[in-house]
């Protein structure tokens, strides 16, 4: 294509609107940061490294985040609704039958989505909150919000489980596994075992089973 149709085919393309390009800033700058996050950790995670993977200035990110972090919130929202926007598609997109195990779905599915890179990027924020005492106020409502949503997912993706074991008890199970399956993805970091993995999904999937059964 000549210098000239590529202008012509730019200039009929219709202009983003400053809302637009704000937003479009805004996405660069959280998908930036999370990439940074995985690739090189929370110590690595300078607004330096931020800004040059988004392609955008320094006074750009400041435009949209106070200081780095107001930034690491926002990142820690967004990954959280990316989570579990990744765990519905996933979920609905396998269309199960009836005769499908839908347990059995929903805690591979889970799994997957704790061993995620994006899982990682929430990890890396979560180790540095031990030490770090201003990321640990600035993540604990994230967390709490987290799990709520986790928890309000589960319910409707598994609503005869809900009903059997009740509002309560099937809380505690979500909670039970979803932090059994975020400590194995912490460990698959240094330690690899398929065996151990199999056998270990196989209690989770038997030892809910039976609660189910019994409840």
């Amino acid at each position: 294509m000549s210098a000239a149709a590529k202008s012509a085919a730019a200039s009929n393309r219709p202009r983003r609107s400053q809302q637009q390009r704000r937003e479009a800033s805004r996405r660069r700058l959280l998908d930036a940061t999370a990439e940074v996050l995985i690739a090189q950790g929370y110590a690595g995670a300078s607004i330096q490294a931020i800004v040059e993977r988004a392609g955008l200035s320094q006074g750009a990110l400041f435009r949209h985040f106070e200081n780095r972090l107001a930034l690491m919130r926002a990142v820690a929202n967004d990954i959280g609704d990316r989570l579990l926007e990744r765990y519905i598609e996933r979920f609905r997109a396998l269309q199960p039958d009836a005769d499908q195990d839908w347990l059995l779905l929903s805690l591979e599915l889970l799994r997957d989505n704790c061993r995620s890179p994006l899982q990682q990027a929430w990890f890396e924020l979560l180790m540095a909150a031990r030490t770090d005492a201003a990321l640990h106020q600035t993540l604990a409502p994230v967390w709490a919000r987290n799990q709520r949503e986790t928890i309000a997912l589960a319910a409707r993706l598994l609503p005869e489980a809900h009903a059997t074991l009740g509002e309560a008890r099937f809380a505690e199970m979500v909670e039970a596994v979803v932090s059994l399956f975020h400590g194995e993805a912490v460990d698959q970091m240094v330690r690899t075992d398929a065996a151990a993995d199999e056998a270990r999904m196989r209690w989770v999937y038997q030892t809910l089973s039976a609660q189910l059964a019994t409840a």
